[in-house]
Parts: C-alpha cells; sequence; structure tokens
C-alpha cells in the first residue's frame, strides 16, 4: 500500500501517520484531564472515610490510626505518579505538535492548551497533597510544616518520631538502590546501542548526571545523618 501510495504521487507519511499524530495530540489533553480527576476522587474519597472514621476514634486504638494512614497515603503516593505522568505527557504532546503539519496559529493555541491543563494538573496535585497533609496533621498534632513551605520536607522529617524517621530512611535507600540498578542497565543499554547504532553520547551522558546525583544525593544524606547522630548522642 505504502508502495502504491508513492507511485500514485501520495505521501505516504501524510495519509498513514499524520492521522494517528493528529489524534494523540487531540486525546493527550483528554488524558491528562481524566487522570487528575480519578487522582482527585480517590484522595477526596479516601480523606473523607478517613475524617469520619477520626471522629469516631477514641485515641486509643493504634490498629484504627493505621488504618487511617494507610488509607490517605493511597492517594498521597498516588500524586507523585501522576505528577511525574503529567510531566511525560506534557512532553509527549510538545514532542507532538512539534512534528505536526498545523499551521503556527494551530499549534500557538495546541501549546497553550496543553500548558494550561499542566497547570491544571499541577494545581490539583497541591489540593490533593494539602488535604492529605492537613488530615495527617490533625491525626498527629506534633507535625510540623506546610506544603507551600520551601522546607516543608525539612520541618515535617524534624516531628517525624524516631519509628517515622527510620521508616523514611528505609524507603529513600531503597529506592537509592533501585535507581542505581536502573542506571546501571540503562547505561548498558545505552552503550550497545552506541556502538550498534551510533547514537552519540548524549544519552549516556543524561544517564550518568542522574546517576551522579543519586549518588551524591545519598552520600551528604548519610553524612548529615551520621552528624546528627554525633549530636544527639
Amino acid at each position: 500500500e505504502l508502495y502504491a501510495m508513492e507511485t500514485m504521487g501520495f505521501a505516504p507519511f501524510r495519509f498513514v501517520v499524520m492521522p494517528r499524530i493528529l489524534a494523540l495530540i487531540f486525546v493527550m489533553p483528554v488524558v491528562f484531564l481524566l487522570l487528575n480527576v480519578v487522582l482527585a476522587i480517590v484522595a477526596f474519597a479516601c480523606v473523607k472515610k478517613s475524617k469520619k472514621e477520626f471522629e469516631l476514634w477514641d485515641g486509643e486504638d493504634e490498629d484504627v490510626a493505621e488504618k487511617m494512614e494507610n488509607r490517605v497515603s493511597v492517594p498521597l503516593y498516588l500524586s507523585s505518579l501522576v505528577l511525574i505522568i503529567n510531566m511525560f505527557l506534557f512532553s509527549v504532546c510538545v514532542n507532538l505538535d512539534i512534528n505536526s503539519e498545523f499551521s503556527d496559529k494551530i499549534e500557538d493555541i495546541l501549546m497553550i492548551t496543553n500548558t494550561l491543563v499542566l497547570v491544571l494538573s499541577y494545581v490539583v496535585v497541591i489540593i490533593v497533597q494539602k488535604k492529605i497533609i492537613d488530615f495527617t496533621k490533625d491525626m498527629n498534632p506534633e507535625k510540623e510544616g506546610s506544603i507551600f513551605d520551601a522546607k516543608f520536607t525539612e520541618k515535617w522529617e524534624k516531628s517525624c518520631d524516631e519509628a517515622q524517621r527510620l521508616h523514611i530512611y528505609k524507603a529513600g535507600y531503597a529506592s537509592y538502590k533501585v535507581t542505581n540498578s536502573i542506571c546501571m542497565t540503562l547505561w548498558m543499554v545505552c552503550l550497545i546501542a552506541d556502538l550498534f547504532a551510533n547514537v552519540g553520547l548524549l544519552p549516556m551522558t543524561m544517564v550518568f548526571i542522574i546517576w551522579f546525583a543519586s549518588t551524591i544525593g545519598y552520600i551528604v544524606g548519610g553524612v548529615k545523618a551520621e552528624k546528627e547522630k554525633n549530636i544527639g548522642e
């Protein structure tokens, strides 16, 4: 079919590839919105149910408290994943807009639309995280920090007890190990791709930057934690 189209003087890209690109361009903002709507519904449902249980909680039953915290943790984790997916989808939209055959005016409209949807998704994620953090602070009055504070993570960690800090450190170390494994795999893939397809040094350089930054962050965090431990002793 492709050869037949070329013989008749039609560009295969225009009639085979472009319709799919156009479909993706118009579908991506919808996917953006649906993703954030689902996140908002799940988050508000979890927080609402946990608030009802909190009002009936006697303050003594640790199982109930743990159940409420685990429930609100689900949308909190989902919001972090949705934020990453939103940025990826925005990048896909930008790439599709650039490679489309629309006029400059239509491309500008699509770019503005995708940018507004991205900003809206950020607002949804912030609202969701604020709801969850406020509820957690209601359960644990000793918690400190506001999501709008640049030092929120530092203040929140300082207000955690030893068990909660240990949980944070274990999660951080697990993340560091996963990052190392992924970076090692990506480095090997990039190296093989460069040997056989001559993709250049850019992919390996990007992997190196992520890998190096992750390792430096882990080392600095470890040194800082050790100093705080020595001061505490």
